[in-house]
């Protein structure tokens, strides 16, 4: 099957950095649907299914878990993550014609990712759909290659507000063990220079989360020019938060981990045009740090021991680090 021509949209840089705000800001337009964290092209590559035609059952497994995840969505009760209803009946019915069509003319993973979000976005009265998944920086080339006419939006935001949000997450799908300033500083600089390299591309555009916040009508007019679409200028207050810190008091990085994070990307914050620091090690902040790593290395060890699906994921973001150059 032939590369799909649609005009979708792929929002992609890095988890915390306001990528559902900016999911958000796209489902306020009339005519494109945003789905979160979709994590599409993780299950293809679990199933081998990145070449050629899927076999009945890679696409049976595809989209139940495609559309798995728009029932989470439209039944979220958190209006910063429930931006669409669609009826389960309706969901029901986009299986059944999707998979009566692999039967008779069997998809690419490209071609059934595509007609699914468009049957889903169809179903809300929209013709466009984007599928913000940060990590698919990591994909961009396989992306722009089976979706020619696709958008590209990269979020970027201070690295040291990604370390603080990583570093005190709380609530469902969070985990602060997973957090390391080594590991997420490396992870933001790798996500930079994947956009370095392809930032030249006619079908991308960067975007900084601090400019969302301070100049709300600019970015909205970006957006509308280099999509081609109506976004229309939102109230913030109405499309809700997702912040790790809305309960309480915002929290912060030690000395030595914002350190850390600028040491690693120096040139990658110079370059974004993020501010750097004067800032040092220091001795009081070493057993925060043991206790971190202590925490970190026994939670991925458990998890590469215990759960395939996570080796998969951290050898392929290992293998992600090692690209970006």
């Amino acid at each position: 099957m032939n590369n799909v021509s649609n005009e979708a949209i792929f929002v992609i840089g890095l988890p915390r950095s306001g990528s559902t705000l900016l999911s958000r800001l796209l489902n306020n337009s009339p005519h494109i649907l945003s789905v979160n964290d979709l994590y599409f092209i993780q299950a293809v590559m679990a199933l081998n299914a990145v070449e050629g035609e899927l076999s009945n059952a890679q696409a049976e497994e595809l989209a139940d878990q495609l559309l798995s995840v728009i029932n989470t969505r439209t039944n979220a009760s958190e209006e910063f993550i429930g931006q669409f209803q669609v009826a389960p009946a309706r969901i029901l019915e986009i299986r059944s014609e999707v998979l009566a069509k692999q039967k008779s003319t069997p998809y690419s993973w490209y071609g059934l990712m595509n007609d699914l979000l468009g049957k889903v976005a169809e179903s809300v009265g929209k013709h466009r759909w984007a599928d913000k998944t940060p990590q698919n920086f990591f994909h961009f080339n396989l992306l722009a290659e089976h979706f020619p006419s696709a958008r590209f939006i990269f979020l970027f935001r201070d690295p040291r507000s990604i370390l603080a949000s990583y570093k005190y997450s709380q609530g469902e799908g969070h985990d602060a063990r997973r957090y390391h300033p080594v590991v997420y500083s490396l992870y933001w600089r790798s996500a930079i220079r994947y956009y370095m390299k392809v930032k030249d591309h006619p079908r991308v555009m960067m975007m900084r989360y601090e400019d969302m916040l301070s100049d709300m009508p600019g970015v909205c007019a970006k957006l509308e020019a280099f999509l081609g679409t109506e976004i229309g200028m939102p109230v913030l207050s109405s499309l809700g938060h997702n912040s790790s810190f809305s309960n309480g008091k915002r929290k912060y990085i030690t000395s030595t981990e914002n350190w850390i994070c600028q040491h690693l990307c120096k040139s990658e914050l110079n370059e974004l045009g993020y501010e750097t620091l004067d800032v040092a090690p220091k001795f009081r902040d070493i057993p925060d740090l043991m206790g971190i790593s202590l925490k970190f290395t026994i939670f991925h060890a458990i998890r590469l021991f215990r759960d395939r699906d996570a080796r998969k994921r951290i050898t392929t973001f290992i293998r992600g680090l090692k690209g970006a150059g």
